[in-house]
C-alpha cells in the first residue's frame, strides 16, 4: 500500500468515526395537550435545541396522561408526559420517574355556568375532565377536599376528553363546570360562560408539564436525559424572553388562525414556566393525598421516591441559565 493511499484510507477512518460520534441519538417524546403548556417542548424542537445538545427528537402528541404512560411503558417513547398517571403507575409497579416539570401548577383556569357563585356551589352538580385519574380528576379532587366538600358524596364527573369536548359539554349544559385552559377560557367567556377561579388564584400545585422516563433507561441514558432537560430549559428562557416568536410557533402547533388566542395562550402559561423546571414535590404530595384517600397503604409513599432533580440541580450547579445570551 503507498503512503497516500495509507493516508487517505486513515483520513477516511477518523471521517467516519468522527461523523459517528456526533450523529445525532434518535429519541421519542409525547406530550399531552394541544396547548402551550406543552410549549416548552415545541420551542425545544423548533428552535433546534434538541439538535443543539445532540438529540434528534420526534415528538408525539399522545392525548391523555395515562395514554403517555402506557406508551412510555411499552418503549414507544422514551421520554413522556403524564406526571399523575406516572406517580400512580410507579405505585402499581412500572419504575416511572418524573425528572422535569416546566410547568409545576395546575394551569387550567374554573369555568362554570353563570349561575355558580363559589366553589361551595359545585356540590352535588356534574363536572367535565379529561379522563379518569387525570390531571383535572386530580385537580378536582384537591379543589374538592381543601374547601371542605366530600370527593366521595359531593364530586360528580363526567369523563369527555380534550378541553373543546368539555367546553361544548358545558356550553350544551350536560355539565357544570370544568377546568380548561387559556384558549378555551377566552371562548368560554365569548359564550357566556364563567371563569370562577383562575390558575394563579388557585395556585394548586401540580406536575402540570412533566418530563418523564423509565428508571433503569435513565440509569443507563443519564447523559441523554440530562441534555434533553437542558434543551427543555433554554427552550423555557427563548419563550420568556421572545414573545413575538413564541406566539407564532404556539399559533402554528395549535392550529389556531387568531392571534389574539395564541397572544392568551402565551400571556396564560409562559408567566407560570420556572425558570428551572425542577420536578414538584409539593405537586406530588397532592397526588399521594388524593390517592390515599382511596388506598390508604399509599400514605406511606414520599414525593420523592417519584422524582430525580439532580438533572437539574446539575443545571444550577453549572449556572446553566445565566449563561444564555
Amino acid at each position: 500500500m503507498t503512503f497516500p493511499y495509507r493516508c487517505l484510507t486513515i483520513l477516511s477512518c477518523v471521517l467516519a468515526l468522527c461523523s459517528s460520534a456526533f450523529a445525532a441519538e434518535r429519541l421519542r417524546a409525547s406530550y399531552a395537550a394541544p396547548n402551550a403548556s406543552q410549549s416548552p417542548l415545541w420551542a425545544a424542537q423548533a428552535r433546534g435545541y434538541f439538535a443543539k445538545y445532540g438529540l434528534e427528537v420526534d415528538l408525539l402528541y399522545i392525548s391523555s396522561g395515562s395514554l403517555n404512560v402506557q406508551a412510555l411503558v411499552g418503549n414507544t417513547v422514551q421520554f413522556a408526559a403524564g406526571g399523575p398517571a406516572a406517580l400512580e403507575a410507579r405505585l402499581r409497579g412500572p419504575k416511572l420517574l418524573t425528572i422535569a416539570n416546566p410547568l409545576n401548577v395546575l394551569a387550567s383556569n374554573l369555568v362554570t355556568i353563570p349561575e355558580i357563585k363559589s366553589i361551595a356551589d359545585l356540590k352535588g352538580k356534574i363536572g367535565g375532565i379529561s379522563r379518569f385519574g387525570s390531571s383535572t380528576h386530580q385537580g378536582l379532587r384537591y379543589l374538592f377536599r381543601t374547601n371542605g366538600l366530600s370527593v366521595e358524596n359531593d364530586l360528580k364527573m363526567l369523563q369527555l376528553g380534550g378541553d373543546a369536548s368539555r367546553l361544548a359539554a358545558l356550553k350544551a349544559g350536560k355539565i357544570q363546570y370544568t377546568f380548561l385552559g387559556a384558549a378555551a377560557s377566552e371562548q368560554a367567556r365569548g359564550q357566556g360562560l364563567k371563569v370562577l377561579a383562575t390558575a394563579r388564584q388557585m395556585n394548586i400545585p401540580f406536575p402540570w408539564t412533566s418530563v418523564v422516563v423509565n428508571e433503569p433507561w435513565l440509569e443507563a441514558n443519564r447523559d441523554t436525559a440530562y441534555r434533553y432537560v437542558k434543551a427543555v430549559t433554554e427552550a423555557i428562557r427563548f419563550m420568556k424572553h421572545n414573545r413575538a416568536e413564541s406566539e407564532k410557533m404556539i399559533a402554528k402547533y395549535m392550529r389556531i388562525d387568531d392571534p389574539r388566542l395564541a397572544s392568551v395562550e402565551y400571556e396564560f402559561n409562559v408567566g407560570l414556566f420556572p425558570d428551572l423546571p425542577y420536578p414538584t414535590l409539593d405537586g406530588m404530595k397532592l397526588i399521594l393525598e388524593n390517592l390515599a384517600a382511596e388506598t390508604p397503604e399509599f400514605a406511606r409513599h414520599k414525593p420523592d421516591e417519584f422524582a430525580d432533580s439532580s438533572l437539574v440541580e446539575r443545571l444550577k450547579r453549572e449556572k446553566f441559565v445565566e449563561s444564555l445570551k
